[in-house]
């Protein structure tokens, strides 16, 4: 995708304003980004959310980043440094998600996960995300899962992903009536998240394309264009396959 291109998806966000238009008015930004286990490339992205934001007049005192890692491992400066750049890493406060403290509780959604999310994010007016949409065990991955798990407690992430996991409503590449990314919507709409930036991306990391606006609208249009993007003909019945022994599960 080319810079218009990058440029075209920011300038049109679907299902809300532009990010220099909401963050008009806000004291406070606040930023998330996935590990290393995710192809998103956030330093190639990151130049244009801050653009918008210094178009609104945001300083940068007031923009912090926060790495969404769930339950993951923390991440020390040579992972961030891969993931934000160096301009950021000079720049900006950063932060690793802590889902065993500093989590602010808002209620328990209709499926009865007990909802608690990063409470440095939640003191913020403007939410963002940054991440790709790939296929996950629980259905695609990107949109509203950089709030659950990304920056949710581990009560929260426990009660989601281990009570909700057996529904037969759960499966890879299922977008549409799968529990889980239900309660997980319920969570990031409870969190108040404004805006995510979602990228598809080839094996090298290169975006092919991008989606930007409501964090729930933007997927959708995403994952329509993900089902063809990683989509691989099954071969049945071979006598010799040869297998990719890449470390994530699907």
């Amino acid at each position: 995708l080319s810079d218009a291109g990058i440029r075209k998806a920011f300038a049109s966000p679907i299902g809300t304003r532009t990010i220099k238009e909401l963050a008009r008015g806000k004291k406070e930004v606040a930023i998330l980004f996935d590990d290393l286990s995710r192809p998103t490339p956030s330093a190639m992205l990151i130049p244009y959310i801050l653009e918008e934001l210094a178009g609104a007049g945001i300083a940068d005192d007031n923009i912090r980043f926060i790495a969404a890692i769930g339950a993951h491992g923390t991440m020390n400066g040579i992972d961030l440094r891969k993931k934000l750049g160096d301009d950021v890493m000079s720049r900006f406060l950063f932060y690793n998600h802590n889902p065993y403290e500093n989590c602010t509780p808002l209620g328990v959604s209709k499926y009865g996960t007990p909802i608690e999310v990063n409470s440095e994010f939640m003191a913020c007016d403007l939410k963002i995300g940054i991440g790709s949409i790939v296929p996950h065990p629980y259905g695609f991955g990107g949109g509203c899962k950089i709030i659950l798990p990304g920056v949710a407690s581990i009560q929260t992430i426990a009660s989601n992903h281990n009570r909700l996991v057996f529904d037969p409503s759960v499966a890879i590449g299922k977008l549409r009536e799968n529990v889980i990314l239900e309660d997980i919507i319920e969570a990031a709409r409870m969190a108040r998240l404004d805006v995510k930036v979602d990228a598809i991306v080839n094996l090298k990391r290169g975006v092919t394309a991008l989606f930007v606006g409501d964090p729930v609208e933007e997927h959708k249009a995403g994952v329509e264009i993900a089902k063809t993007h990683y989509a691989t003909e099954a071969v049945w019945n071979a006598d010799i396959v040869v297998a990719n022994c890449f470390s994530k599960a699907n």
